[in-house]
């Protein structure tokens, strides 16, 4: 450990005299003068006192070095172990520390602590966590039938859950019955959505011919009366997709036909000999490869993409009719390549061009993709930054809320069902509310929550916490006044039926001192505020509105 200014500080653990009931009474020989307890490796002074040796020298570093039963001149020179007595007092009888719980056993006092290790009445804690504390012997029970985290299965779906989460449990458990909100139909949990999507009579489902362009929306039982009434409509419907399907066809037979004709029968495409450069080496039966690939690129274009000879699969999904012609198409090419590697001709490979046009879309398409997870990221950064600037706002806003509520303020703590699943997984956990004070220049204050778990039930627990203030050297301590705690009925009941505890403070609990520390760690409440089940019962009703739980908080400073 270091100090401040970064030193050294070695931290001595000292031990003073034995504090057990000895049998018979310890005798005064054996009795330390410092701690009056038994002697602890006892010391004996050249003045014939005896001390423990923590215990003298102890004394001697913090005071003069003076006998502290004589007061004459003493050093630590001056003192020797008494081994004799350290002997003696080790076979003395000592009566076992948990004698108050039920152990009898009386034992020397130099097996004490090795007894003690053993003690069947020792009192232990739960090794689940359950902040209980049993004896040893009880141990096992408490394990297997009291603590409140054990494991037990459910006895419906046989799936484990800790003890304390039964009720969490039963309320998402797959086999529990539970009733269709739609049609009122009773069935286990786990079939709910199924019977929903399948078979439910009230549920709201889309026509059977909606993919085609019928928008009809009806419950699940009138849908085959809806079919019967719309059958001449729903035919107009599907003899129009059946025209624009025979529509694709044709159009995509065309274009195939665009793909041979270069090489096939170019006397009947006048318009692109027309277009040739009267100049051009080609031979008068071969299109030119920029015109020729326009037309391509206009032929397939009102389809949203580009075909390659390479890539069938926008073809051969409509018709193998077409994966023939383009074998065909390849097989004349591969003829074509042939002569002109024989012949020594130029002709056009409009496939290679094909490809260099389709490697150039593809490299702006990669450009793009770059831009927009480029621009993608820059939003994300801008969503946090708002993120961060909303939350500090929010806390900014609090704390000036909290600064001028004179004492009347109102905690409102959202997603409550999450926050109680969250507390009751986590017994250790609390939450805290923001500051408030009780006026601008008055006392701070703030609420402390978290839910125990007492009698077979869980509690919603509530303790106000004074805070350091910039008031509090201008302020009377400790504090003193009139605190109100309230969870509000947020319904529609008239009268409300508010739940509320007043209390007064009182000045010698150290949670109304002044704080020392940021917030004082000793609060004044309630352990048993509410039980949850009477809170969760509302739910959707008077305490809990849209998972909203509010508790308002009144401290009324006593006046001086």
């Amino acid at each position: 450990m270091e100090g401040s200014d970064g030193s050294s500080i070695t931290l001595i653990s000292r031990q003073e005299g034995f504090d057990y009931d000895f049998v018979p009474p310890l005798d005064s020989k054996y009795e330390c003068a410092i701690c009056l307890l038994g002697l602890r490796s006892p010391m004996q002074t050249t003045c014939g006192h005896r001390f423990c040796k923590d215990c003298i020298f102890n004394c001697l570093s913090e005071s003069s070095s003076r006998c502290p039963v004589d007061n004459t001149p003493l050093l630590e020179s001056d003192l020797f172990a008494d081994s004799c007595a350290e002997r003696e007092i080790l076979q003395l009888k000592v009566k076992c520390p948990n004698h108050a719980l039920g152990c009898s056993t009386v034992v020397d006092l130099m097996y004490i602590e090795h007894h003690t290790q053993a003690c069947s009445c020792q009192p232990v804690m739960c090794p689940n966590e359950c902040s209980a504390t049993v004896l040893q012997k009880e141990l096992e029970q408490h394990l297997t039938s009291q603590c409140i985290l054990r494991v037990t299965r459910c006895a419906l779906c046989d799936q484990p859950f800790t003890f304390n989460q039964e009720q969490l449990h039963l309320l998402s458990c797959s086999r529990v019955t539970v009733t269709c909100e739609m049609c009122g139909a009773m069935m286990p949990r786990g079939e709910v959505p199924s019977h929903t999507t399948e078979s439910c009579p009230r549920v709201v489902v889309a026509c059977s011919y909606a993919e085609h362009g019928c928008h009809h929306k009806m419950t699940r039982s009138d849908l085959d009366q809806h079919n019967e009434q719309a059958i001449q409509y729903h035919l107009q419907l599907l003899s129009s997709a059946h025209k624009k399907m025979n529509a694709f066809v044709s159009d995509l037979s065309r274009t195939v036909g665009l793909i041979q004709s270069p090489y096939g029968n170019f006397s009947r495409q006048p318009s692109l000999r027309s277009q040739m450069s009267a100049t051009s080496p080609i031979p008068e039966n071969h299109s030119s490869p920029s015109q020729h690939d326009r037309n391509l690129e206009k032929s397939f274009g009102a389809y949203g993409g580009t075909v390659s000879l390479n890539d069938r699969s926008s073809l051969t999904p409509q018709s193998d009719e077409f994966g023939n012609e383009i074998n065909k198409l390849e097989l004349q090419l591969n003829n074509l390549s042939a002569s002109e590697t024989k012949s020594g001709s130029k002709i056009p490979n409009t496939v290679t061009h094909q490809e260099i046009i389709l490697r150039d879309v593809s490299e702006k398409t990669v450009d793009l993709n770059q831009r927009m997870l480029e621009e993608t990221i820059k939003l994300s950064n801008l969503s946090k930054r708002i993120e961060e600037v909303d939350a500090m706002v929010e806390v900014q806003l609090a704390d000036v809320t909290g600064k001028f509520c004179n004492g009347e303020y109102v905690w409102k703590i959202k997603h409550f069902s999450h926050l109680c699943t969250e507390l009751q997984n986590k017994p250790g956990r609390v939450l805290h509310s923001p500051a408030f004070y009780t006026s601008q220049f008055g006392y701070k204050f703030c609420l402390r929550t978290n839910i125990t778990w007492k009698s077979n039930e869980y509690f919603f627990t509530l303790f106000i916490h004074s805070m350091q203030g910039e008031n509090d050297d201008f302020l009377e301590w400790p504090f003193s006044g009139e605190i109100t705690l309230s969870i509000l009925d947020c319904g529609p009941n008239v009268p409300k039926k508010h739940i509320t505890e007043s209390m007064v403070s009182k000045p010698d609990l150290q949670a109304f001192q002044r704080p020392v520390v940021s917030r004082n760690p000793k609060g004044f409440g309630y352990t048993e505020f509410v039980p949850l089940a009477k809170l969760l019962k509302s739910q959707g009703g008077s305490y809990i509105n849209s998972d909203v739980l509010c508790i308002r908080a009144v401290v009324s400073p006593k006046a001086p």
